[in-house]
């Protein structure tokens, strides 16, 4: 028994986009509709002051001898 391959190149290349693209649209739609439905809402503006080098609350501009020991990852803050 012999195997024939008579597939159409252009249908490989549409089952391709489908098995892509069809996935990735319906993550887009479903993120789009819950958006639309006020499920998903932007995060809130952090308070005033908390990025003016002033403030603990910044990760980045704490300049602790502590930071090569893993910082907020290993409660060291």
């Amino acid at each position: 028994m012999q195997e024939t391959n008579n597939v159409s190149p252009f249908f490989v290349v549409l089952l391709f986009l489908l098995r892509c693209l069809l996935p990735l649209a319906i993550m887009i739609g479903i993120s789009y509709l819950l958006k639309r439905l006020g499920w998903i809402t932007e995060p809130p503006k952090p308070p005033k002051g908390w990025n003016n080098g002033n403030s603990n609350n910044n990760p980045m501009n704490n300049n602790h001898s502590d930071q090569d020991e893993g910082g907020l990852a290993h409660a060291k803050h």
